[in-house]
This record gives C-alpha cells, structure tokens and sequence, in this order.
C-alpha cells in the first residue's frame, strides 16, 4: 500500500466516527427508519474497528502508538513528538516507516 492510500484509509477512520454520530441522530429524528441506521452504524463499526486493529498490528511499539495518536486521536506530529519523547524530526520519519509498515486489516 503507498503512503496516500494509507493516510486515505487512516484519515477514514474519522468519518466513520462522524457517520455513527449521524446515523444516530437521524434515528432520532427519523425512528420508523431505526433498522436501517443501525445496520449503517454496524458498518462504519466495523470499519472502525477494522482501522483500529491494524494500527495496532503494525508493530505494536511505537510505530502503532503514532498511527493512533495521528489517525485516532488527531493530534499533530508536533505533538506526538512531545507525547513519545522524539524530536519532531525523527517522530516524522517514524511516521514515514509507520506507513510503510502500515496493512489494512
């Protein structure tokens, strides 16, 4: 996988967790359709929590730790520089390998 298609895949997890959001206000509004948005919240679920395991399964360490931090948490490199105790520079090109080694689950 390139280093965009993973930043795309990863960068999807946040619009998985904004369509659960939607989905279940929308069975608010709409709850004759409940069904329907819960079966759509079971699949961006799944999704999630696809995204959530490989993070986890690309190392492990610390490279998994900046992937979440990144993708998850949606903090800046800057700051997860601070979070793992890296300069910047080096959290970057961890953030580089990360993707490299990063497998879609």
């Amino acid at each position: 996988m390139n280093l965009e298609k993973a930043k795309e895949y990863l960068n999807s997890y946040k619009a998985m967790l904004l369509k659960i959001g939607r989905y279940n206000s929308m069975k608010k509004i709409n709850p004759e359709k409940g069904e329907i948005y819960d079966e759509k919240i079971k699949e961006c679920a799944k999704t999630r929590d696809k995204i959530e395991a490989a993070i986890e399964n690309t190392d492990g360490g610390i490279l998994s730790e900046i992937l979440a931090q990144k993708y998850i948490c949606g903090r800046s490199l800057e700051e997860i520089a601070l979070i793992v105790g890296y300069c910047k520079r080096q959290t970057e090109r961890l953030h580089i390998k990360a993707l490299e080694k990063f497998i879609p689950v």
